[in-house]
């Protein structure tokens, strides 16, 4: 047999190389998990466990209390009120604030890049600390020497118990929510009209749609994840609500301002009734993993 009509030898196939596990992923993620680990999933795990004892700060024995907590929780009138009023704080703030939002966010798009002043001033609400922002409105409605009580009085009006009423302090501390969260959602509706394409508009004014048709046709539309987003945000920071009714009105006067945060922490370190507290963190981290499971299935099927 000549070299040239002899085969090729044959060579040993190449031996597949496993992939090495590398664990700088696992190390990178670590400090994320164990933050996690100590200030969500323990503490709620804590709240879970602790809504079923009767808890002693003196360091006692725990007592099994069964659900006798839950049952003094929602028979507790204080807790009634708190829901409520954080039924009306959440109906008033989330609404309004994410129509306001995406009203000011359709304003900066048309303003365009001359608008960064003013999309300064309307951001800085998100970006302040609450605390703060808490003790400057206290400040601005106090009812001695407050500045929306001296604009009263230089219109001849008489001065206001902001805070001291009960028929006005959970109004007043809507209006500080109510500012805070429009910032947050003009940003959010901000960023999402940065994923419209820009053909989409100019098909839109090539067709001559406009205004309010192409809002309701186009934008919104076009929006909805965003929109998903966005409610599901606006829903957990009014249950969650705390800093402002706490810095502002303590929950006063007479529980006519007491949300649920603020109740179940004056349930747990005033009144030293540590299992109830517990038994209103759970209600509430249960009630916020509802909303938020609903909005994830909500936003996958807008992504679908």
């Amino acid at each position: 047999m000549s070299l040239l009509t002899r085969p090729a030898p044959k060579t040993a196939a190449p031996a597949k190389v496993r992939p090495r596990l590398s664990l700088t992923p696992y190390l990178l993620l670590l400090p994320a998990l164990a933050a996690l680990l100590a200030f969500v999933y323990g503490p709620a795990l804590l709240s879970l466990i602790g809504s079923f004892f009767i808890i002693p700060l003196s360091g006692g024995q725990w007592k099994y209390a069964g659900f006798n907590n839950y049952l003094k929780v929602f028979a507790d009138p204080l807790i009634h009120q708190a829901a409520m009023n954080t039924l009306v704080y959440a109906l008033a703030t989330i609404l309004p604030s994410m129509v306001l939002g995406l009203l000011l966010a359709l304003l900066m798009e048309k303003m365009g890049r001359g608008s960064w002043l003013a999309k300064t001033a309307l951001i800085l609400p998100m970006t302040a600390n609450m605390v703060a922002m808490a003790v400057v409105f206290k400040w601005i409605f106090a009812f001695q020497g407050g500045f929306t009580n001296q604009i009263l009085g230089l219109a001849g009006l008489a001065p206001v118990n902001w805070l001291g009423e009960a028929d006005t302090s959970l109004f007043t501390v809507i209006l500080l929510g109510l500012w805070r969260a429009t910032s947050l959602c003009m940003l959010l509706f901000m960023a999402g009209l940065t994923t419209i394409p820009s053909s989409i508009h100019e098909a839109a004014s090539v067709e001559g749609i406009r205004g309010f048709t192409k809002l309701r046709t186009i934008t919104l539309p076009m929006l909805r994840p965003t929109l998903v987003f966005v409610t599901v945000l606006s829903i957990t920071g009014a249950v969650q609500v705390f800093e402002i009714v706490n810095v502002m009105t303590k929950g006063g006067p007479l529980g006519s301002s007491e949300t649920a945060m603020t109740a179940a922490h004056k349930v747990g370190f005033e009144y030293f009734r540590i299992g109830e507290a517990s038994a209103i963190s759970f209600i509430l981290i249960a009630l916020l993993l509802i909303v938020g499971i609903i909005g994830r299935q909500r936003r996958t099927k807008e992504n679908q």
